[in-house]
């Protein structure tokens, strides 16, 4: 159980009010489950949000799970487990859901239109998971105590009818489900994200420092306006207007002092 005292000095580093109520209602979670002796889950996480809980957990040796619904998602659900408990305990299906969206004319619809119609609903983004859209249909993963509303209530996405049904996260049509990488190696002088970008994006250094001070810059959906910010392996990066990546590993370093990285990006 992690106690009152535990859990202030958690929380004691986190200035922002809602971030501080998100980490506070996963320790709850926590908590009840021990008190319960039941698995309990958390809303989808981003990888920030991830690396800061699990930080926080693993200090109080908590035990937990991390699922994705496949590899190439990037939000994360944290299962909490008794003690007498494995994770092969957990039927992931009881708290996660998939649902495919199909219209007549895919090709005219966008990722954004998607998202734009589900958020109509009034649902949360905590209980949305990652969204994958193909030339055939849109799958997107959520917390399963909003599937039915979304089924009984998603007609149309831009004004196209829409159809939308469940389907088994074990299947084969979910599990195969990815997204598609450009992966290209690049030489940068420091792991500074302003020098990242600028080469990955052909930009000046400072076009790219304008861009993150102007607030166009996401690392692991978290704004970032700091242009020295360092970047880790695995990091998602997404920078307004020009597009998104995943950072992979570094490779070598030259003989100058730059490092030579690859970098995934987004198709």
């Amino acid at each position: 159980m992690i106690t009152k005292l535990s859990k202030q000095n958690m929380l004691n580093n986190i200035k922002d009010k809602e971030e501080r109520m998100k980490y506070s209602n996963i320790i709850d979670k926590c908590n009840r489950c021990e008190a319960s002796s039941k698995i309990t889950a958390t809303s989808f996480l981003d990888l920030n949000e991830i690396r800061n809980i699990t930080s926080m957990l693993n200090r109080e040796n908590v035990k937990y799970d991390i699922f994705y619904a496949n590899e190439y998602c990037e939000k994360a659900t944290i299962f909490f487990l008794p003690e007498y408990m494995e994770n092969t305990d957990i039927n992931c299906e009881d708290y996660i859901s998939c649902i495919k969206i199909t219209a007549k004319d895919m090709v005219k619809l966008r990722h954004k239109d998607f998202m734009g119609s589900i958020y109509s609903l009034g649902i949360k983004n905590e209980f949305l998971g990652d969204i994958f859209l193909t030339e055939k249909a849109c799958y997107i993963f959520v917390n399963k105590t909003v599937d039915s509303y979304i089924l009984d209530n998603l007609f149309k996405v831009a004004n196209q009818e829409v159809v939308c049904e469940l389907i088994s996260l074990n299947s084969k049509e979910a599990k195969e489900l990815k997204i598609e990488y450009i992966t290209k190696s690049y030489i940068i002088p420091s792991r500074r994200v302003d020098a990242l970008l600028a080469e990955v994006y052909s930009l000046s250094r400072k076009e790219s420092k304008d861009k993150i001070v102007a607030g166009d810059l996401y690392i692991n959906a978290k704004e970032c306006i700091n242009p020295s910010e360092e970047f880790n392996d695995g990091d998602i990066i997404s920078f307004r207007k020009c597009g998104k990546l995943k950072v992979g590993s570094e490779l070598r370093t030259t003989k100058s002092g730059n490092i030579c990285i690859d970098i995934n990006r987004y198709k």
